[in-house]
């Protein structure tokens, strides 16, 4: 134990680029040797007697308001939790331990993505798209339900939390010290420089804590499956897939599996909110006629066109031109707010014009590109315009000045280009991957006249 904490410290002294250090990294960096051994020690007894300090467990909850809410209702803020920071380092130690019991005993299901190592949303939305893509090749349709769970890590029970550690044949100190962890905890609002009154918090995963993502995996980890379904978990995100050529099927495959997580959801104190929860009709052709629809709770649930899954948009044909659109749109409002920097009264040099585009801007225009990237030419080269637009504003380069030889001047690619990069890398590590439903995933010759997802690798 002493060397663990050593060995996280020395590691966080090591100066890292701006801005890419955690509070906790920033604080240790200052520590002396002596206060380091009391750390040790502290954190030392934690496993030893299987307490929690007390004091590490009172939280202060920023409210920040989402956007486009209304500051009148309290719902329209987004909690923020702050924790000690000696509560953080104490919990990475406690993950490290809970993490290698898990993957040793391969206790979390291969459904669920969420917060583990080597998976990422990428590989749960190339999962539901490839499912959704071979249906097509198949002459299949795809149903497809995607969950709304209130306030999920807050609603996690304690007692059943504990009692799924115990199921899984958890070390009975761990269970001991995250009893601890989870007990006798509070917090208080901050605003400004008020604080509320202290209030003790019940239940829930908390908030802004290392190991509540993990806890919380753990909690939901005896999901209801069944075999004409498949599931795909990312943490809460839940999305209910089935398959037929017959449209009547899919709605019942859907409302079986439904209602044993109805029940399941109940057992364990888990709420589904019906009126958010969506369901997309997934098929290739124009026009095709939905099947009946499902319901949740009783509370029917119509066929949308598209929904937002791991943050991209899944259009009912998968042609991805709304979530091309989307994000093409967000991509030039936030180069909108770094036009003054761009400008020639700008004292940023070009070197740090490119920085704030390769590091800020492009990102928002590649998240999860792998998965959609094989859309339409005409859809990319939205994105090629957008990024010529700016590289060019970046540069303040008169017309005349051609953008391959602006994008060869600043060593960089066309949009295409950078996400075939990111794709080839993407699948070739796919393959390494330790995980049974990643396996499950068709590897296949990309084919020029059915378009799916390693088609970008052509």
């Amino acid at each position: 134990m002493p060397s663990e904490v050593l060995n996280y410290v020395k590691k966080a002294q090591i100066k890292r680029a701006p801005g890419r250090e955690g509070i906790t990294n920033k604080i240790l960096r200052h520590l002396t040797l002596p206060v380091i051994f009391q750390i040790t020690n502290i954190i030392s007894n934690i496993f030893i007697t299987g307490h929690f300090p007390e004091s590490w467990k009172h939280a202060s909850v920023i409210p920040i308001l989402k956007p486009g809410k209304s500051r009148g209702a309290a719902d329209s803020y987004r909690p923020i939790s702050l924790l000690p920071v000696l509560s953080k380092l104490a919990e990475r130690l406690i993950l490290s331990r809970l993490n290698n019991y898990l993957t040793t005993n391969k206790i979390l299901i291969s459904q669920q993505h969420g917060f583990r190592p080597q998976l990422s949303t990428s590989h749960q939305l190339l999962r539901v798209v490839e499912y959704a893509k071979s249906g097509f090749k198949e002459k299949k349709y795809t149903g497809a339900v995607f969950l709304d769970i209130q306030k999920a890590f807050d609603r996690v029970w304690h007692t059943g939390l504990l009692y799924k550690l115990i199921k899984i044949n958890a070390p009975p100190q761990l269970i001991l010290i995250i009893k601890s962890f989870l007990k006798n905890r509070s917090f208080a609002v901050r605003v400004n420089d008020t604080h509320s009154s202290t209030k003790q918090i019940r239940a829930g995963a908390p908030q802004g804590a290392l190991l509540s993502p993990t806890l919380f995996n753990i909690y939901i980890n005896d999901i209801p499956k069944t075999r004409q379904t498949t599931v795909c978990l990312y943490a809460d995100d839940t999305a209910i897939l089935t398959q037929s050529a017959n449209k009547n099927c899919i709605t019942h495959f859907l409302h079986r599996h439904l209602a044993e997580l109805e029940d399941w959801y109940k057992k364990w104190k888990i709420s589904i909110n019906p009126e958010k929860t969506e369901a997309v009709f997934f098929s290739a052709g124009h026009g095709t006629h939905k099947p009946p629809p499902v319901y949740v709770q009783n509370h029917p649930v119509p066929w949308s066109k598209s929904v937002n899954y791991l943050g991209v948009t899944l259009d009912q044909h998968l042609s991805f031109k709304d979530h091309i659109t989307k994000i093409d749109n967000k991509f030039r409002a936030l180069a909108c707010l770094y036009y003054p920097y761009f400008t020639r009264n700008s004292p940023l040099t070009i070197k740090n014009r490119l920085l704030i585009y390769t590091s800020i801007l492009r990102p928002v225009l590649l998240y999860a590109s792998p998965v959609w990237g094989h859309a339409t030419k005409t859809n990319i080269n939205r994105l090629e315009t957008s990024q010529n637009v700016t590289i060019r504003k970046l540069t303040n380069s008169p017309w005349f000045v051609r953008n391959a030889d602006l994008r060869f001047a600043l060593n960089l690619t066309t949009v295409r280009e950078t996400i075939k990069k990111i794709a080839t890398k993407f699948f070739t590590n796919l393959e390494s991957i330790d995980n049974r439903t990643l396996r499950k995933i068709e590897i296949y010759t990309p084919d020029p006249n059915f378009n799916r997802p390693r088609n970008i690798l052509l």
